[in-house]
């Protein structure tokens, strides 16, 4: 199974068990008897990789719709064994014109799974959103309707459509009993609220008519806040449940929840924060700092328990080895640090730590234990998930033009190693610099001057007049940019000038500048990007007070945002371990931790829409901020 989200496999592991039963439960049709064959009828118990053969031969034999049925019914038996191939082959001879609308439903929840599982996923969304279910909804059985539309919102998540995917999670809240069944929809709705920007669920929490998903939207901003500390966000949570004490998270909140007392009885007293505030890395260090310290007193000015924390300078001549020992023997529980890329790896190459050790940069390689975890603004992240969502989208060959810096470079290798493991097609790549002709460059990589030769050669050949119009090469249908912001205000509009207005652009958070400018950027209008949360994060408290004491520069304030969410992360970091599907919300995005102990990033994504950036929350982007809401950074170099 060839599935690239991070929430897939979950996914399929909750879905599969309940295709095999619901299957079973609907096709226990008699094959007919043609002189040898007894009736066929497979209780779930009994399933095997026998039976399923049994069905498959009793389907040779039987005609519509027992066939079918037959056919389905093998099919869900072999995808439960495990064997999609085999599951593939049996569903893929059943006729869904013969099958009854409840059997459709069962025969599009297994197809369905399937088809995802090969990363077909809008065959997959149009086959569990045909219109032929759509008058069938109240004759289903939950049993039967509750799975399918379970991956209908999953899919629709999974492809960015974050409203119709919320949609599904209501009726499924109005159709759900098993207390199992509850959690998981709880579950999922929590995964989709909060990949919305706070000003999203503020707005919606405002102006919503329905008290479930008012409650959901105050909820889901309780677990967005990106600047409380667990002791706030307990505290809050109680405060919900005082407020809502008949909603349907009060009694089963979402898993990120119930882990939070949990959590608060694990938090370190004593926190080292080891920084280089001198030499060539300081100022990126001390903004990392002050954004460490920002998130610290807000939380202390919330009456939040809060370690104690003592700084230490790594920028200087002394060895790191000494620093750290001497933060250990001053009585540190955790470190947070260092920033240097070496100084990482020094750290890696030692065989155990003596105390748990969240990194601020990347080495080139992980740690399996659990000492040391590694976080940082790695461009790698977000150029690897705009290879999943343009994949997902449906886009499978890809274009990439790419600054010729170190970062538009290793953005460039990552996006085309996980487009190309995803099954896609890089066809082509080009780099650019600063006094790059931006003309000539888009001019060829569209293959624009091979299309006027064919037409200078055809009007030779004809020896007459044509009528002609170039066309741009027909073997890509997306573009990936990696690019600063003056870049790609000179590349966008040539892409229109020569005849790929309809190639859709995807790019990563530096093609925007940081700060709205409407008119300078409406050379990027439709541009679709990944980015910051702190973005659109304009009401966050502690966003407020690094802006107000230290106005940082748009380059910088991502490094705030991190030294902000480090102070987030550290203590949340057991339940990173414990629970790898969750995510801590902060504001350089939704931070998950991999088996080999490395943070990776998932950003919210955004459109250009009349020079400012908008969210992208479904099918249709909504309309922009306004211009005074929003302030971000341009840089997304590793240090």
């Amino acid at each position: 199974m060839s599935v690239q989200s991070r929430r897939a496999p979950q996914m399929f592991t909750r879905v599969v068990a309940g295709a095999l039963a619901l299957t079973l439960a609907a096709c226990q049709a008699p094959a007919p008897n043609s002189g040898t064959g007894s009736p066929v009828s497979v209780s779930g118990g009994a399933a095997s990789y026998a039976s399923a053969q049994q069905l498959l031969q009793s389907a040779r034999v039987s005609p519509s719709p027992q066939r079918d049925q037959l056919s389905l019914q093998a099919a869900a038996i072999l995808y439960d064994l495990g064997d999609a191939e085999g599951a593939l082959d049996a569903v893929t001879l059943v006729a869904p014109e013969q099958l009854d609308d409840v059997q459709f439903a069962r025969y599009a929840h297994v197809y369905g799974n399937l088809l995802t599982s090969q990363d077909e996923f809008f065959d997959a969304l149009d086959l569990t959103t045909s219109p032929r279910l759509d008058g069938t909804w109240l004759q289903l059985p939950s049993e039967t309707a509750l799975p399918l539309r379970d991956l209908r919102a999953d899919l629709w998540g999974l492809l960015g459509d974050l409203d119709s995917a919320i949609e599904e999670r209501q009726q499924i809240a109005i159709l759900a009993q098993s207390e199992e069944m509850i959690a998981e929809n709880n579950n999922g709705f929590w995964q989709l609220l909060t990949q919305l920007p706070s000003s999203e669920l503020r707005l919606r929490a405002d102006e919503s008519n329905s008290p479930m998903m008012k409650g959901w939207y105050e909820l889901a901003l309780l677990g967005r806040d990106t600047q409380a500390d667990i002791g706030s966000q307990l505290a809050a949570l109680n405060r919900w449940r005082q407020q809502w004490p008949r909603h349907g998270a009060a009694s089963n909140p979402p898993q990120a929840l119930r882990l939070l007392e949990q959590l608060a009885a694990q938090q370190p007293d004593r926190v080292a924060l080891l920084l280089p505030l001198s030499g060539p890395l300081g100022s990126a260090g001390r903004a990392i700092r002050d954004g460490f310290m920002a998130a610290y007193y807000s939380s202390l000015n919330a009456g939040s328990a809060t370690p104690a924390v003592r700084v230490y300078d790594s920028g200087t001549d002394r060895p790191f080895e000494e620093l750290y020992q001497e933060a250990v023997n001053g009585g540190a529980q955790a470190i947070i640090g260092p920033l240097d890329k070496q100084k990482v790896a020094n750290l890696l190459a030692t065989e155990k730590l003596p105390v748990p050790t969240l990194a601020l940069n990347y080495a080139d390689s992980g740690r399996l234990t659990g000492d040391l975890v590694q976080f940082g603004l790695a461009i790698e992240d977000e150029a690897r998930q705009a290879a999943r969502q343009t994949y997902r989208q449906g886009h499978r060959q890809a274009m990439i033009l790419a600054a010729d810096s170190g970062w538009g470079q290793r953005g460039a290798d990552a996006f085309s190693e996980e487009f190309q493991r995803m099954g896609g097609t890089v066809t082509t790549r080009r780099t650019f610099h600063d006094r790059s002709d931006f003309s000539k460059l888009v001019s060829d990589t569209l293959l624009i001057p091979e299309s006027k030769a064919r037409e200078a050669a055809l009007r030779r050949q004809l020896a007459t007049g044509l009528e002609f119009t170039p066309r741009r090469r027909g073997d890509v249908d997306m573009l990936m940019l990696l690019a600063q912001p003056q870049q790609a205000r000179q590349i966008n509009p040539m892409l229109a000038y020569f005849y790929a207005s309809d190639l859709p652009v995807f790019a990563t958070s530096q093609v925007f500048a940081g700060t709205v400018n409407r008119e300078r950027d409406r050379d990027i209008n439709g541009v679709r990007f990944t980015a910051l949360p702190w973005l659109f994060e304009s009401d966050n408290q502690t966003r407020q007070v690094i802006e107000s004491q230290a106005a940082p520069a748009p380059a910088f304030a991502r490094l705030y945002a991190l030294g902000a969410d480090a102070f987030r992360l550290f203590p949340r970091l057991p339940m990173l371990r414990q629970f790898p599907e969750q995510r801590v919300h902060g504001l350089t995005g939704a931070l998950s931790l991999t088996a080999d102990g490395r943070i990776v990033r998932e950003q919210v994504w955004a459109r250009i829409d009349k020079g400012a950036p908008a969210p992208i929350t479904t099918g249709v982007e909504r309309l922009s901020l306004p211009a005074d809401a929003i302030e971000l950074s341009g840089s997304g170099e590793n240090l």
